[in-house]
Formats: C-alpha cells, structure tokens, sequence
C-alpha cells in the first residue's frame, strides 16, 4: 500500500509542476490536482461486500450440513441394528409360545418351564441392552401410534377404546416402535 501512496504524490508532483511549467505557478493545490476517484471503486465495495455475504451463507450451509450428517451418524448408530433385533423378536414369540403349550401340555414337569422362562428373561434382559422394552398393553387406552388393533370385542368390565387383550407384544426400539403390539381392543 504504501508503494500506491509514494507514486499517487509523484503524480501529483508532476503534474503541479507542469502547471507550474505553464505559468500558473500557486493558482493550483497538490491536493486539487488528485485525480476523481474511479467509479469502480465503488463497484469493487459492492462485489467485496457481495462476495463476503456469499461466503458467509457457504459457511453457514457447511455447518448446518456437518450437523445434519452428526444427526444421521447418532441415528445409524441407535437404529441400524433394528432388522436384526426385529428377528430377535421372532425368536422371542417362539419361545413364549414353547412357555404357554409346555405350561399346557406338560404343567407337571417344573423345571423344563422354569427353563424356558429363565431363558425368556435372558433374552427380554439382553434386548434391554440394546434399547428394546415391551410396550406396555394391560390397562391402557388404545394408541394406535403403537398398538395394532386387530378386532374390537364386548368386554363389560372395560371401558370403551380399552385395550382388551394382547395378541402379540409389541416392542419399542429407544422410544421408537419397533413392533407395534397386536391387541384386541374393547368396544
């Protein structure tokens, strides 16, 4: 910068020296010999000012993307194991199934059922690790955010809009539904 400022006064001088030249020796200043500035100065403010606001907005976009993909990234670690826990909840109805038809068929032999509900625990225990709890179904109004209604029945002692009775659990991953539980619901 100050290379611009030593060569604008040599201007200067010159060209006060060539009016001096002329005859016209203190009629003109230093100062009144300064050339206009440039119109382009102005539109170089303008494009500066332009090119600023746009790279502001860039970094504004760049950081709302870094935080959207930081969202997607936490969402992919609490959910993407939900196909494979939703087998495991296959393997869960197998087995409360085996529980009811051995409680059924064979209510002398204790410690095979006992057994199999030991297992039950250990399986319901280690998908609570993951994030998997059972939605809640006795004593609750129908919520059709995670119930699936499969048929309405007369039940005198509930209320209408009840859930009546559990087909088949239903499972939340990390309070999002998982499995929606299969109930009946009163009429």
């Amino acid at each position: 910068m100050p290379d611009d400022t030593n060569s604008m006064d040599e201007m200067t001088r010159d060209v006060a020296d060539e009016v001096r030249g002329e005859g016209v020796e203190s009629a003109v200043s230093p100062e009144q010999v300064m050339p206009a500035p440039e119109p382009g100065v102005e539109e170089l403010k303008a494009q500066v000012e332009e090119l600023r606001d746009k790279y502001l907005r860039a970094l504004a976009e760049m950081d709302n993307m870094k935080k959207r993909q930081q969202r997607q990234h936490a969402d992919i670690v609490k959910y993407g194991k939900e196909a494979v826990l939703r087998d495991f909840l296959l393997v869960y109805d197998s087995l409360e199934k085996s529980i009811m038809s051995a409680q059924e068929l064979y209510p002398d032999d204790e410690p095979f059922i006992t057994g199999l509900q030991m297992i039950e625990r250990l399986l319901l225990e280690t998908l609570k690790k993951h994030g998997v709890e059972p939605i809640q179904t006795s004593n609750m109004p129908f919520d059709p955010n995670i119930h699936d209604a499969m048929m309405q029945v007369t039940r005198p002692d509930l209320e209408p809009g009840m859930v009546a009775d559990e087909i088949e659990k239903g499972f939340l991953l990390n309070d999002r539904v998982l499995r929606p539980a299969k109930v009946t619901v009163a009429a």
